[in-house]
């Protein structure tokens, strides 16, 4: 009897087991992707973290005028509190450089190099190819109606509000 009485309090209600298992796949299908793309990074001599950085420099609204560290730290996947660093190996790297800021004499702005482009645009064929294996399995209604859904999932129906949307529309 208490083997069947714990079984009872074991069973879930449907939708939980579903949102676990959506919580699974989501992460599965996370760090599958990511290994990947680590890859890709490691063949270039960079981490992820580094990509990101050079992502947000060299993608930027006015790449050559530089922007300050903090814009550099809003735009990574992680907020990571060592974004000082993260540019100070980029900095060595000779990816990134560091300069005054003329608007503000206390600051410093950051801008990728001709050499960080450089590698930035050599990598771009490599993850784009991988972003298409990666939903090769979908059809593009489905990517787009994933799409729709992970943004929905993360912001709320409060959509436009998205920032990777709005910086992806942007583009």
């Amino acid at each position: 009897m208490a083997t069947t009485t714990h079984a009872r309090r074991a069973r879930e209600p449907r939708g939980v087991g579903r949102g676990r298992n959506v919580h699974l796949n989501v992460l599965l299908l996370a760090n599958r992707n990511l290994e990947k793309f680590e890859a890709i990074c490691r063949d270039f001599g960079l981490t992820h973290a580094q990509y990101v950085a050079l992502f947000v420099l060299c993608l930027s609204d006015e790449p050559g005028e530089g922007m300050p560290i903090g814009a550099v730290a809003d735009g990574l996947l992680n907020r990571a509190s060592d974004t000082t660093r993260l540019i100070d190996r980029l900095e060595r790297g000779g990816l990134a450089e560091r300069f005054p800021n003329p608007a503000d004499r206390r600051g410093v702005l950051v801008r990728a190099t001709d050499r960080g482009r450089d590698v930035f645009g050599r990598m771009v064929p490599d993850i784009q190819d991988l972003h298409r294996d990666q939903w090769s399995n979908l059809s593009a209604a489905e990517v787009e109606q994933l799409d729709h859904l992970l943004l929905k999932a993360l912001w709320g129906d409060d959509l436009g509000a998205s920032r990777f949307e709005t910086a992806a529309e942007s583009k």
